[in-house]
């Protein structure tokens, strides 16, 4: 039977959402970040599973015009997303002003220069297996290798502290602050592979920022001069205008950074980075509207994984020994330079070396901010989609380990002293 484009849409998008949150739901069940599931749905519903079981169905929903329009919604969550990961950013700034905290700059350079240093060791021979796409060059394939090995997932980490209870502790603190710094790093690493490759002009590398910047700033006065008007006329409004301001500047923003050249993500990244925060003291936009946009991300980005899986045959890739050695490879690598150096850093700040490997361990987290960087760099023609599906299952793969790393080093009770048994009488 076939369907008209309005059906096939509405169709997919409602498959996507409750597959999605079926999916999330089983994998907190199974001690595992939500983006796990929803990355595997991603997967399964794209060439992967659904194109091999069910072809028609598949071309039905994820094919044409439905793929476009959730390719759409997709890149609206990323750079929600994005906005997130800066105003973190600029969040952990801010409270690392006053004394008394651990500076998170040390682990952050070492969980972003040691993998590094190996994702330029391992670019050579990525090099000689075809994993440089049509539009890289050894020297920006490099570079984007060593921010894709670099990158730590900050709203995963978060959801793991809290769920295990870390969110408190030494460790779940540092590494918390220095993933958020380390991945403003990579981020600036992944501008600099665009434009080693060609693909990022420094012009309009220049005016983009500029025009973000600019969004930014308008934004920001006219959130003080909403905040100037009578009480009145705000509780009249509410917060409806708020949460449209911020959307609209988030689109804006995306928007420049799109047409400049540049990942929409880069757009919503610097405006969170120059936005004020909620519910701060020069009456900045109320928190509910920060929220309201937080809760639209986390709602489309199912329709990003959606677009993830489409670019990958995971059926036929991992029936070959040389992809699975591939990923065995890189996945090693990549977790010994991170969790072995963060571990030596934590040691070396005073931490037991049972707190500084779970540092270690919580710093490898990848997850969502990976893959939205691998999109990035595929969609550039930086890498081949053969290297493109390895660094994907990498990154789920050392996500779904941390959950296991996590519980054999958890602090474990310690057993009651044995009564000491004495002669009757």
């Amino acid at each position: 039977m076939s369907l008209d484009p309005t059906t096939r849409l509405l169709l997919a998008l409602a498959a996507v959402l409750a597959l999605g949150l079926g999916a999330a739901r089983l994998a907190r069940r199974f001690g595992q970040p939500a983006v796990i599931g929803e990355i595997a749905i991603g997967i399964a519903l794209g060439p992967s599973l659904l194109g091999r079981v069910l072809p028609d169905l598949h071309r039905q929903l994820f094919t044409g015009a439905p793929l476009t329009v959730l390719g759409g919604l997709a890149q609206l969550a990323v750079s929600l997303y994005a906005f997130e990961i800066g105003a973190q950013l600029a969040a952990e700034t801010r409270s690392r002003r006053g004394a008394g905290h651990r500076s998170p700059l040390p682990l952050a350079a070492v969980s972003v220069a040691v993998p590094a240093a190996v994702g330029l060791a391992l670019a050579p021979w990525l090099v000689r297996s075809d994993g440089v796409g049509p539009h890289g060059s050894p020297g920006s394939f490099a570079v984007f290798l060593a921010a894709a090995l670099g990158v730590t997932a900050v709203p995963v980490l978060a959801r793991i502290l809290h769920d295990r209870g870390l969110d408190g502790t030494p460790e779940g603190r540092l590494s918390l602050a220095a993933a958020a710094v380390g991945d403003g790093a990579c981020w600036a690493l992944l501008a600099l592979a665009l434009w080693l490759a060609g693909t990022l002009p420094v012009g309009h590398l220049a005016l983009a920022l500029a025009g973000v910047a600019g969004a930014g700033l308008l934004a920001r006065r006219r959130a003080r001069a909403a905040a100037g008007t009578r009480p009145a006329a705000r509780v009249a409004t509410g917060a409806r205008p708020g949460a449209a301001l911020l959307l609209g500047a988030v689109c804006l923003a995306a928007a420049l950074s799109s047409t400049l050249g540049l990942h929409t993500l880069f757009g919503g990244l610097v405006l969170g980075l120059l936005w004020p925060p909620a519910g701060g003291p020069h009456g900045e936009l109320p928190a509910t509207a920060a929220t309201g946009l937080t809760t639209l991300s986390t709602v489309l980005l199912p329709c990003f994984f959606l677009g993830a899986g489409q670019q990958v045959d995971l059926g036929a890739e991992l029936a070959d020994p040389g992809f699975l050695a591939l990923v065995a490879t890189v996945l090693t690598a990549s977790t010994a330079a991170k969790v072995l150096p963060c571990a030596v850093v934590g040691r070396r700040g005073g931490l037991p070396w049972r707190d500084s490997l779970r540092l270690g361990v919580l710093m490898n987290t990848k997850g969502l901010t990976e893959l939205v960087l691998l999109t990035a760099g595929q969609q550039a023609g930086l890498i081949s989609p053969r290297l493109y599906a390895a660094l994907l299952v990498v990154a789920v793969a050392a996500t779904v380990l941390a959950g296991p790393a996590l519980l054999l080093l958890r602090e474990r009770p310690r057993a009651a002293a044995e009564p000491v048994l004495t002669p009757a009488g």
